[in-house]
């Protein structure tokens, strides 16, 4: 989105505005700052294990893309893993960090996905903050869930439901896209470019997942982005850094078990003007692949509403439209 707002700034020029009327910093690129974090020079350190033990017990995925032996596994996906990898010469001579097979068989690739994008008003989103805050469970009392938790939980719930998960005890997963500029200290500027994210996830058996109150999900998400401290975020990017290729290790997974959650609130998606009209747009849809257990999240500018995205199997997304708990606190 920071890029989508420097071009907005720039056509709006073209259309009268003046250059100072809504001044942009100008972007910065400058990774060297990554590496002051991870305590890094230029000539690289070695790993320091109390900083890998620390990344490495975060709630984060570990699912190895390179795992070909793995059950499930789709042989296209050699072509485009196989341009991660170091010879064949020199990974014979590594030693890969842990990581775990990816669940390939809970996801069905060839099953038709379908999309729809839910507004909610804030009415019913500030309904949900409080329906979260009086059921959290004893354990998570401490946890000050915001409007995004309760409605992340509320949609989690829902899917759940509607993959007719109530009476199994497999894990099933919310993977979190978490933005890093600001868990860092001091925190990287707005205009920092690239896209500094990493992903965290809770787990829970599918039976609870579908039938847990909004309070206990949305306290354990709120529970699970606390772990991601600064400290926690500088020693994540220093082990990063030591992988032999970071694109190995994939945070997050789709399908069946798993849903993917990316937020765009406080990015001002509906603000962006590219002809100066000085008005809101009257719809934004990102543009992301339809995969089984997509959700992205945006924010309508100061209006309180969130427009929620969700990407799931045909049927399954017909189930969760006609669910009743889906309008349980209104739209």
């Amino acid at each position: 989105m920071q890029f989508a707002h420097a071009w907005a700034a720039q056509s709006r020029i073209l259309f009268g505005e003046s250059q100072s009327d809504a001044p942009r910093p100008a972007p910065l690129f400058d990774p060297s700052r990554l590496y002051q974090y991870a305590n890094l020079s230029a000539t690289g350190t070695d790993p320091d294990p109390e900083k890998v033990n620390k990344a490495r017990n975060l709630p984060m995925h570990r699912y190895d893309w390179w795992a070909t032996d793995a059950p499930g596994y789709p042989h296209w996906a050699t072509a485009s893993s196989g341009g991660t990898k170091p010879p064949a010469e020199e990974l014979a001579r590594l030693e890969l960090s842990p990581s775990t097979f990816p669940p390939w068989p809970t996801w069905n690739m060839a099953a038709p996905v379908e999309h729809v994008q839910i507004r909610f008003k804030a009415a019913a989103i500030s309904k949900m903050k409080k329906a979260a805050e009086a059921s959290l469970p004893e354990s998570l009392k401490e946890q000050r869930v915001s409007r995004l938790d309760a409605a992340l939980a509320h949609i989690w719930i829902l899917i759940n439901r509607a993959r007719q998960l109530e009476k199994s005890k497999d894990q099933v997963y919310m993977d979190i896209t978490l933005g890093v500029r600001g868990r860092l200290d001091p925190p990287l500027p707005d205009n920092f470019v690239g896209s500094p994210i990493l992903l965290g996830y809770i787990a829970k058996p599918g039976s609870e997942a579908s039938t847990a109150t909004i309070g206990a999900i949305a306290g354990s998400i709120r529970q699970m982005m606390s772990q991601f401290t600064p400290d926690a975020v500088a020693a994540y990017i220093h082990d990063i850094a030591h992988e032999v290729s970071p694109q190995r290790l994939w945070q997050a997974f789709l399908g069946s078990r798993h849903t993917l959650v990316t937020s765009w609130v406080h990015a001002r998606a509906y603000e962006v003007d590219f002809c100066a009209t000085q008005q809101l747009a009257r719809y934004v849809q990102g543009v992301m692949p339809r995969m089984d257990g997509l959700v992205q999240v945006m924010d309508i500018a100061d209006t309180g509403d969130f427009d929620i995205s969700v990407c799931l199997e045909k049927e399954t997304l017909q189930r969760l439209i006609q669910d009743p708990l889906l309008k349980v606190y209104g739209l």
